[in-house]
């Protein structure tokens, strides 16, 4: 993970809830500015999935990117209306395709 670097992305690596709890006031911060990239590889996200729509929602209305990693990627996560991933990569890939789109005004 340390070779992640991005001027305008930020990556949280969430281990457990009193991360997620701490690190939420930062990222309601920056999610203006910034596209978010959280990985919840250690933990289930499952009981912060109302906090994590509404920030998907907020950074969308920001014209940001905001994604999920979740290595045990499951197909149910298709039902949800956050990006889930199951790599860094690819996080990195969604963002990456989303801001030629908003160059591009697509």
């Amino acid at each position: 993970m340390s070779s992640f670097k991005s001027i305008n992305t930020l990556l949280f690596n969430i281990n457990d809830k009193n991360i997620f709890f701490s690190s939420i006031v930062e990222i309601k911060k920056e999610i203006k500015l910034k596209n978010i990239i959280i990985e919840f590889n250690k933990i289930n996200f499952d009981e912060f999935l109302e906090d994590l729509n509404k920030l998907f929602i907020e950074s969308k209305i920001n014209k940001r990117s905001f994604v999920i990693v979740k290595s045990d990627f499951k197909s149910e996560y298709y039902n949800l209306n956050i990006d889930i991933v199951p790599t860094l990569q690819e996080a990195c890939d969604i963002i990456e395709i989303e801001e030629i789109e908003r160059d591009l005004e697509i």
